[in-house]
């Protein structure tokens, strides 16, 4: 029997049942989400989060939110659209406004502050000056922070390093403290000494009182130190990765004193303000050739990746000149990724209590990156040399809204040519079906496209005929599963079961591509800890290593095959490598079917060596909420929209009028209240 985890929870109203009602007043000419307009029916006061798509660049709309009581708590300029919580009642009124194209839900209010916090934990050690640790290895042997394995020391100083910034864009570092889990057997005879020194220079020390162990003897008793070191420096991001260490210096303490360490930290807390500085991230990857010889994955054989690294010319077997953004729940820095993940950028803002907890992204960044090292060549992943970016979209426990998404999105393209991003991972799908034409997701994936980066989307696990934001959007790269039966053959692979499809609004099947989806063994260190792995305990593989099904560890095949084509042919754009793709996909496969595969299986060897620079996407309209209308033209100031970039997408083609939208146009019988029960963003499928 199959069993369905919702990864990641998205579009949440927080609401009583929504039943059967009669339309709000003003519901037929509204634009705004018909759930939204039977929520504002049945409890006009309840507190719901909206993304609101603008007519123009004035601030007339988030004026008119704040006069009806809300607040606006994004700006999404990218989609000329911003956040808001307001009721829903006014959500209603302010979706009739001459100065609003569409009020979309968003997400569950939730009680938040504007803090982000995160913490980082160290995972390695300098030269001792006195004395070490005995066992040191039990404060570095997770990233996820206590373990319940202990180093232990009296008469020693050591200092320890291997924290991870997770920068939070637009925000400045307010609070950084010391978090160590730590017991004495008896209470020690003098003060510690805390420094942190970062690139070599140190902070001022900070004394940390004998007597914070009087509470902590005894290992039934061991517990969480906070030490406050905000004030021994001024704190920049750039002060973190890869030269900060925390010293931890005990030399004032007798040969008779011990103290027991599990895990030593950091705990960041910033807010809105100015720093432009970042972490500097150093990058020892080689070009030297990759050992296949141990690999135990068989998916890179049966796309032909594996294929391609050690083979002449050596822009194939060098470094990857491109960066590969995956926007999922974080990316740990290990053995097979570390040197290769350029930045971590955080916008959930609430408490981490790791870099990746929930472990989602870490798993999807090890299909598309890792480069063996932690499994001595055994599991390799599709692009073992390409670099990432991490854009953190989510909580510990896999929780996020769309306005988060699309922040990051955002992001991505304000920074595509700085961080030389050329490809965008989504390993998500929103659960409430949208027309592309009004869903702000498919809006922001599309201009990302149009602007040279190729969006890569998993087409979801319903198993259905169904395909939801983004995986629906005509443009991007839609990527089904297959189950390639753990052998190199293609004579016995399949369409997983839980694989999506469907015919998109533009008449195109989806999806375009499959690849590999199924018990699918990635990169998840120290997984025991993980908030996935503790669900399913029973796919653990290793200590560092998990297996997985479904088509969001489908869609980074698809990424890092992207990659590879572009280090080849780095000219190439979006819509050519679209097209390149499929036109080299395999259907000589007996569990072909078009209608669930479209052009078929993945054959990434087929498309390096390919020629063909034709183009897709001719003639298809782009999403409805980029048109420029003919009432009151948008002026996109951050975009450059190069009519090359187009083909002929119709960008201006058509006249957009707002009073066109009306719930027939929404086929509002579909919509009903058992679609918002615990809506997921891609329910992973857990094969038994």
């Amino acid at each position: 029997m199959r069993k369905i985890l919702p990864v990641i929870i998205i579009l949440v109203l927080m609401f009583t049942t929504i039943g059967s009602t009669a339309p709000y007043p003003g519901a037929a000419t509204a634009k705004i989400h018909p759930l939204l307009i039977e929520l504002a029916a049945r409890a006009p006061d309840q507190i719901v989060s909206v993304i609101v798509q603008k007519i123009g660049i004035s601030n007339q709309a988030e004026n008119l939110t704040q006069n009806l009581g809300g607040k606006v708590t994004k700006d999404l300029h990218i989609i000329n659209a911003f956040a808001a919580e307001m009721s829903a009642a006014a959500a209603l009124q302010l979706a009739a406004s001459p100065a609003v194209r569409w009020v979309s839900p968003d997400a569950l209010v939730r009680q938040s502050s504007d803090e982000a916090v995160f913490t980082t934990w160290a995972t390695e050690a300098k030269t001792p000056t006195i004395g070490s640790f005995t066992n040191v290895s039990g404060i570095l042997d997770s990233v996820n922070g206590p373990n319940d394995t202990y180093a232990y020391g009296g008469y020693v100083t050591a200092a320890f390093a291997g924290f991870a910034a997770e920068l939070t864009p637009d925000y400045a570092i307010t609070k950084v403290e010391v978090v160590l889990q730590a017991y004495a057997p008896a209470a020690p005879s003098a003060d510690l000494i805390l420094t942190i020194s970062a690139a070599g220079v140190p902070g001022q020390s900070v004394v940390l009182d004998r007597h914070v162990f009087d509470n902590l003897i005894g290992p039934e008793n061991a517990g969480l130190v906070v030490v406050d070191m905000t004030s021994t420096r001024t704190w920049q991001w750039s002060d973190f990765d890869p030269y900060l260490d925390l010293i931890i210096d005990q030399s004032n303490l007798s040969t008779s004193d011990t103290i027991y360490y599990d895990a030593v930290g950091l705990q960041v807390t910033s807010l809105p303000g100015e720093d432009a500085s970042e972490p500097t991230v150093i990058s020892n990857e080689t070009s030297a050739p990759i050992d296949i010889s141990q690999m135990n994955n068989v998916y890179n054989q049966v796309i032909g990746s594996s294929q391609l690294w050690n083979e002449s010319p050596s822009y194939i077997q060098g470094r990857n000149n491109y960066t590969i953004a995956v926007v999922d729940s974080g990316v740990f820095k290990t053995k097979d990724l570390k040197s290769r993940i350029k930045k971590q950028v955080n916008f959930s803002i609430n408490m981490h209590k790791s870099t990746d907890l929930y472990g989602h992204g870490t798993f999807v960044a090890g299909i598309i990156a890792g480069n063996g090292n932690g499994s001595n060549g055994k599991y390799i992943g599709v692009a073992p040399k390409a670099k990432l970016v991490s854009i953190r979209i989510s909580d510990d426990q896999g929780m996020s809204n769309e306005s988060d998404v699309i922040s990051g999105l955002q992001w991505i393209f304000d920074n595509k040519d700085l961080k030389h991003i050329r490809v965008v991972n989504l390993s998500l799908n929103s659960s409430v079906e949208q027309s592309y034409h009004n869903s702000p997701l498919c809006a922001v994936v599309e201009i990302l496209w149009f602007n040279g980066i190729v969006v890569v989307v998993s087409a979801g696990n319903s198993g259905t005929a169904n395909l939801y934001p983004p995986a629906n959007d005509p443009f991007v790269i839609t990527v089904g599963a297959t189950d390639d039966m753990g052998t190199v053959t293609l004579s016995d692979d399949v369409i997983a079961s839980f694989s999506a499809y469907g015919i998109a609004e533009s008449g195109l099947t989806k999806p375009e591509l499959v690849a590999p989806g199924s018990h699918i063994i990635s990169l998840l260190p120290f997984n025991r800890d993980l908030t996935i792995s503790k669900k399913h305990p029973d796919h653990r593989v290793t200590a560092m290593y998990f297996r997985m099904s479904g088509t969001s560890v489908s869609a980074p095949m698809v990424s890092g095959a992207v990659a590879l084509l572009l280090q080849a042919e780095p000219n190439l754009t979006p819509d050519q490598v679209k097209y390149r793709l499929m036109a080299t996909a395999n259907k000589n496969w007996g569990g072909y079917d078009a209608a669930r595969a479209g052009a078929g299986y993945l054959d990434i060897y087929a498309a390096v060596h390919g020629t063909t620079t034709e183009n897709v996407n001719m003639d298809i309209p782009a999403s409805q909420l980029l048109w420029s209308g003919i009432d009151e033209p948008l002026i996109w100031n951050s975009a450059a929209w190069n009519s090359a970039a187009w083909n002929s997408a119709a960008w201006n083609s058509a006249a957009w009028n707002s009073a066109a939208w009306n719930s027939a146009a929404w086929n509002s019988a579909a919509w009903n209240s058992a679609a918002w029960n615990s809506l997921a963003w891609n329910s992973d499928y857990w094969d038994p």
